[in-house]
């Protein structure tokens, strides 16, 4: 399965300047043969913190918008979703695929830093962070969920091959992103697609380095510092493979999901 990681500057609240840039990214994915693309954690927006309430009005048209660009191609990323009746919104992945919204996942882990528990509601616990499409099961997680190993073993308990993880991950922190995101990768034991911004958000230095890993956590495929696409075709009997030469993943099956999950 080809599939890409797309790398936005995400433009301060700029919703049609970053849309036409997204855009652009689906729509080379796409020319590309790759049957999914992930892009950052609200990509279409940023975090203009006072502004996102209004900013979420403008969520139900791109996602019309994303639903045409969709025919043959996955397109996976989060928006800025309103809360009816409070003055908070969520932070809301969706897939999208042949004009239907094939799977949603509200972000239930908020960074407090940087005060996204003041202007975002938090997503249940108890949903489902995994979902099948494209003949295979994906996992999610958004950009601070990455330090939280609990989420990615209930999603490869749950079945997952491939895991995304969209965000907006600082450039202070990179050497965090690229250990935590290895180590995601080989501890499940599947592929795993990140996707950051680059460039300036506000005063936030972004880190980009948005990467496809396999299940044994080398990079496949990576783009560094500019915007563009990092695509690999994956292999998904990797996984398998993988699974079978180190039980490390069934081990803990075995062990520790009755416990936890």
């Amino acid at each position: 399965m080809k599939v890409a990681v797309g790398q936005l500057n995400i433009s301060y609240g700029d919703v049609d300047r970053n849309f036409k840039r997204g855009e652009n990214l689906i729509k080379q994915a796409r020319d590309e043969g790759c049957k999914l693309i992930l892009l950052p954690e609200v990509w279409t927006t940023g975090f203009p913190f006072r502004q996102l309430k209004k900013l979420s009005t403008t969520t139900p048209q791109i996602l019309e918008e994303i639903k045409k660009l969709s025919k043959g191609i996955m397109i996976c990323g989060t928006y800025i979703t309103d809360k009816p009746n409070s003055d908070k919104v969520f932070n809301t992945f969706y897939a999208i695929l042949n004009g239907e919204i094939v799977f949603s996942y509200t972000k239930i882990m908020l960074f407090g830093l940087t005060g996204e528990d003041k202007y975002f509601s938090r997503g249940d616990l108890s949903q489902k962070n995994t979902f099948k499409a494209l003949s295979t099961t994906f996992g999610v997680s958004i950009c601070y969920e990455l330090r939280f190993p609990e989420l990615f073993r209930k999603a490869s308990f749950d079945g997952a091959l491939i895991h995304l993880n969209p965000a907006i991950w600082p450039k202070i922190r990179l050497d965090h992103w690229l250990a935590l995101s290895k180590a995601r990768a080989i501890e499940n034991q599947f592929f795993f697609l990140t996707s950051n911004g680059v460039g300036l958000s506000d005063k936030w230095e972004i880190g980009g380095h948005s990467t496809i890993y396999d299940p044994w956590g080398e990079v496949k495929s990576q783009i560094k510092n500019e915007e563009g696409l990092a695509i690999n075709d994956i292999a998904l009997e990797t996984v398998e493979d993988t699974r079978e030469k180190l039980s490390s993943l069934k081990d803990s099956m075995d062990s520790f999901k009755e416990l936890y999950f």
